[in-house]
C-alpha cells in the first residue's frame, strides 16, 4: 500500500486536461509524468480533487444505491452487482486507491507546509486527513491507519500497515482534528485562496479559515454522533466539551463543497464517468425513495429526479428489479442536478457535496434531540434543516417547480405528509425516525454515501425494502469488501470480510 505523493501532482494536471476524475488513469505506485517540485498550492488542489473523484462517483454510486436512491436500469447492466448484493472485491478498489492516495497526499502537504511555516495549509491538511479516514473506516471498518502513509524511504518505508480497530481509527480522527484547531486562525495572511477547491472562492480571503473552522465543529460533532450507540459516554462527553467552547457549525451558505462545470475541462466526476461509458443512462431512480417523496408532496422530488416523459410523473423501479425491460420515458431517472442524467450535459455543473448545511443542522437536531446540548431545541433545529436543504436547492426548485425554494418550503411544511410532522414531545427513538428519514430525503443524490451510513447506524428510514434479486438472502450490505490489492500484496491482510459483516458503530 505504498502511495507515490507525486501522483497527487499527476492527478491536478490531468484534470487542469480534461479530465476531472482521477478514477481509472492513475496507478499511484508509478507516475512517471510527474511535476518534480510539489508545493503547498498544488498538493492541496491535487488532494482534494482525489476526494472529490471518489465521494461523486464511487462512494455516491454505491451509496445510492444502497440507500436505495437509485437502482440499475432494467435494461443495462453496468451497476446490476450493487443490486444483487453480489459485489466482487474489486468493486472497492478505485475509492480505497484513491481515498488513500489523497490521504497521502494531505501527509505529504502537512509536512511539506510545516516546513515553511505555513500553518493554515497544516490546518487544512489535517481537517482533510480526517475526513478522509472518516470515509475509509466508515465503509470498511478496520484499516490501515497508524502504519499507513508510510511507504516513503523517508516515513519509515512500511509497505505492509497493519489493520487498526474502528476505535483507534475514530480515536485518532478525534486527536487529528484537535491537532487542526490548535493551528486554525482567521488572522493569519499565509493561507489558502483558489487553491483551496472547497472554500477558496469565499467573498473574504480570510474568511476562508473561519469556513474551515466552521468545518472542523462540524465534522467533529458527526465524528463523536456516530459514535453515539457504540461508545454514548465518549461521544456525550466530546460533545460537552465541543459545545461549552461555543462553536460555530456549517450553517446555510457554509456548505463544503468542490464544484464543476465552470469549463470544459471540469467535469463533474460521475457525468465524466457517464461519459465514458457512452452516456448509457444506467442509473434510474428507486422506487423506494420516489413514492416516498410523492406520498410527502415533497417539491424536492423535481430536484433529484426527471419525470418519467411519458407519463408526466415520477415512476421509480423496484429495487433489484430485473424481469425485464421497461420502456424508455415509463421510469424516472437522476436529474442532472446531481449529475444522475447521463446524456445531459448539465450534469456536469452538479457539486460533489462533504459536509452540507443541512447534514450539519440534522446532527445538531439529533444532539439536542439526545439531551447532550442544547436541550429543547431539536424541534426549531429539525425545520431549520429542512429549510437548509430547500435553500441549497433553491435555484434548481424554481427552475423545476416555478416557485421559489422559500415558498416551497412552506407550503411543503403545510402540505408536506407525515415526515414533517416532528414529535417534538416524542420519544429519543421517534424523534430518531424524522431526524434521520428527512435528513434521507435531503441527501437524495447527493451525499449517497453518508445516508447509507446514517441507515447502517440508526436504521433509519425504516422502509428501505431488500433487492429483489438479493443474493444474501433477507440481508443487506453493511460494508465493503477489502479490494483484492490488500489481500494479494499487504502481508497484514486481517481476510475478507463478508459484506453482512457490520463495522464497530453499526448496532442497528
Amino acid at each position: 500500500m505504498k502511495i507515490n505523493i507525486k501522483s497527487g501532482v499527476v492527478c491536478l494536471m490531468l484534470a487542469g486536461a480534461g479530465i476531472s476524475s482521477c478514477k481509472k488513469f492513475l496507478n499511484v505506485n508509478s507516475n512517471p509524468n510527474y511535476a518534480p517540485t510539489p508545493t503547498v498550492q498544488t498538493l492541496l488542489p491535487a488532494a482534494q480533487l482525489y476526494v472529490g473523484s471518489s465521494v461523486g462517483v464511487d462512494l455516491e454510486i454505491d451509496g445510492s444505491f444502497w440507500a436505495q436512491y437509485w437502482t440499475q436500469n432494467p435494461g443495462a447492466s453496468q451497476y446490476h452487482s450493487l443490486d444483487l448484493y453480489s459485489v466482487s472485491q474489486d468493486q472497492f478498489s478505485y475509492p480505497w486507491t484513491n481515498l488513500y492516495a489523497a490521504a497521502e497526499n494531505f501527509f505529504q502537504l502537512y509536512k511539506l507546509a510545516d516546513s515553511q511555516k505555513k500553518k493554515q495549509y497544516m490546518a487544512i491538511s489535517l481537517l482533510m486527513k480526517a475526513y478522509t479516514f472518516q470515509l475509509i473506516t466508515d465503509g470498511w471498518g478496520d484499516v490501515p491507519y497508524t502504519q499507513a502513509l508510510k511507504g516513503q524511504y523517508a516515513d519509515s518505508n512500511i509497505i505492509n500497515p497493519k489493520y487498526d480497530s474502528q476505535r483507534v481509527v475514530y480515536n485518532g480522527i478525534i486527536a487529528t482534528i484537535d491537532s487542526a484547531n490548535k493551528l486554525l486562525s482567521t488572522s493569519d495572511p499565509v493561507h489558502p485562496t483558489s487553491d483551496d477547491l472547497v472554500y477558496g472562492s469565499v467573498t473574504s480571503p480570510l474568511t476562508v479559515m473561519g469556513q474551515w473552522q466552521k468545518f472542523a465543529n462540524t465534522l467533529m460533532l458527526k465524528v463523536y454522533l456516530r459514535m453515539s450507540q457504540v461508545s454514548p459516554g465518549t461521544a456525550q462527553a466530546g460533545i460537552a466539551a465541543l459545545y461549552a467552547k461555543n462553536p460555530q457549525f456549517i450553517g446555510v451558505g457554509d456548505d463544503a463543497f468542490i464544484g464543476y462545470g465552470y469549463n470544459t475541462a471540469n467535469k463533474n466526476p460521475l457525468f465524466a464517468e457517464e461519459v465514458g461509458l457512452q452516456q448509457v443512462q444506467n442509473l434510474v431512480a428507486s422506487q423506494t425513495c420516489v413514492d416516498s417523496m410523492t406520498a410527502n408532496n415533497d417539491p424536492r422530488e423535481n430536484v433529484f429526479y426527471e419525470q418519467a416523459a411519458a407519463l408526466g410523473s415520477f415512476v421509480g423501479v423496484p429495487q433489484g428489479y430485473y424481469q425485464g425491460t421497461l420502456n424508455a420515458g415509463t421510469f424516472s431517472i437522476p436529474s442532472y442536478y446531481v449529475a444522475g442524467d447521463a446524456q445531459s450535459s448539465s450534469s456536469t455543473n452538479a457539486p460533489v457535496n462533504m459536509i452540507t448545511s443541512y447534514e450539519s443542522l440534522f446532527l445538531q437536531a439529533e444532539v439536542s434531540a439526545r439531551g447532550w446540548a442544547n436541550p429543547g431545541q431539536d424541534s426549531a433545529l429539525f425545520i431549520q434543516a429542512i429549510g437548509a436543504s430547500f435553500n441549497y436547492y433553491s435555484n434548481a426548485i424554481a427552475a423545476t417547480t416555478g416557485v421559489t425554494g422559500g415558498t416551497a418550503f412552506l407550503n411543503y411544511l403545510s402540505a408536506g405528509g407525515n415526515w414533517t410532522k416532528y414529535p417534538g414531545s416524542g420519544t429519543l427513538a421517534q424523534k430518531m425516525s424524522y431526524i434521520i428519514t428527512q435528513k434521507w430525503f435531503a441527501m437524495c443524490g447527493n451525499q449517497g454515501f453518508e445516508a447509507w451510513t446514517e441507515w447502517r447506524r440508526t436504521g433509519y428510514p425504516n422502509f428501505l425494502q431488500t433487492s429483489l434479486t438479493s443474493q444474501i438472502g433477507n440481508n443487506m450490505p453493511r460494508r465493503f469488501l477489502y479490494p483484492t490489492s490488500e489481500s494479494t500484496t499487504n502481508s497484514s491482510y486481517p481476510g475478507l470480510q463478508p459484506l453482512t459483516s457490520k463495522v464497530w458503530w453499526d448496532l442497528f
